[in-house]
């Protein structure tokens, strides 16, 4: 029987065994894709995409990436790997009630990315009944680009809870940040934190009742109150980690507290600031938390109701403003 002869007889078996293996066993793919109209029983693929975030991770790989094909809706979710959300170019939106939008709970080598979403926590008349718009519990790196989040109990959570030790490292860049009770705080969650580090860079935080608060205490459970606590627990919480925000060329307008350290192992730096018109502090101090500031002067901290002074400073030089950028 001639090879052809013999190959032909075989196919039509394969083709009952390809059919047969659930397309999970073909793995997962690097890129899949939401849309407004697509419907999560779909490989999210770009002719056949998913509705939801959470219906497309589950057939992204790890260190893959989700698309936004056209506007929509697309729910919360949870992302436990590496794994980048990138919808800049459209609307991706995610709207909740109640709960978290997005919580990042990956492994401590994880790398998560989430770039252009509207993360909308529909609140009612009155304060914020959605928890957070982004919680941090645990990663190596995570970049939150080029967002707007608005209407929760916390804008960003940066509140890492890793089962072993870890640094957790998140950057926030380009986003409008408002109408929270909370826009951002950086806190460690547990003792198995080695240090949570936070930078801040181009962002509008404006219309909180605190704006940024790092916490080495980790957070409290209570709406923050801008003239005492801002979301930061106190002494006796059990925490006392190293917290370091680093906060450069940031608009913080316009909140009860602009921004709050508590601890002495809470370091702020601040650079190129506009940090003005906060009714209650400017900068506000607790428990030996720090400001580090740089000279000659780089901030604008004007027309707020009260503000505590700066008390580290170091000198400006060539390599540390390279280093801050613009």
């Amino acid at each position: 029987m001639s090879t052809s002869r013999k190959l032909a007889k075989f196919v039509p078996a394969l083709a009952l065994v390809a059919l047969a293996v659930p397309s999970s066993a073909f793995g997962q793919a690097t890129r899949t894709w939401v849309s407004g109209v697509g419907d999560d029983a779909n490989p999210c693929s770009r002719t056949a995409p998913c509705k939801t975030f959470a219906g497309a991770i589950s057939k992204t790989a790890a260190n893959g990436e989700i698309n936004c094909i056209d506007p929509g809706g697309f729910g919360g979710v949870t992302i436990g790997k590496s794994l980048a959300i990138k919808c800049r170019y459209t609307e991706g939106g995610l709207l909740v009630s109640g709960t978290n939008a997005i919580v990042v709970n990956a492994a401590n080598g994880d790398k998560v990315t989430i770039d252009g979403l509207d993360i909308n926590g529909i609140a009612a008349v009155g304060a914020p009944t959605s928890l957070s718009g982004v919680k941090v519990l645990n990663a190596a790196r995570v970049n939150v680009l080029h967002s707007e989040i608005y209407n929760f109990q916390v804008g960003v959570a940066v509140v890492p809870t890793p089962a072993s030790v870890n640094t957790t490292r998140v950057v926030l860049k380009d986003n409008h940040i408002h109408a929270n009770n909370l826009g951002v705080i950086n806190a460690p969650g547990n003792n198995n934190v080695n240090a949570s580090s936070l930078t801040l860079r181009h962002n509008d935080i404006q219309d909180n009742i605190c704006g940024v608060t790092t916490s080495a205490f980790g957070p409290n459970a209570s709406t923050p109150v801008a003239a005492t606590d801002c979301g930061a627990a106190g002494v006796g919480s059990g925490i006392n980690h190293t917290a370091v925000t680093s906060t450069y060329w940031n608009g913080i307008n316009d909140n009860g507290t602009g921004m709050l350290t508590r601890g002495a192992s809470a370091t702020a730096e601040i650079a190129y600031n506009d940090i003005t018109g906060n009714s209650a502090f400017g900068l506000h101090r607790l428990d030996g938390g720090h400001y580090r500031t740089f000279s000659p002067a780089t901030n604008a901290i004007s027309n707020n109701a009260a503000s505590d002074a700066p008390d580290q400073s170091s000198p400006l030089t060539k390599r540390r403003a390279k280093a801050i950028g613009r």
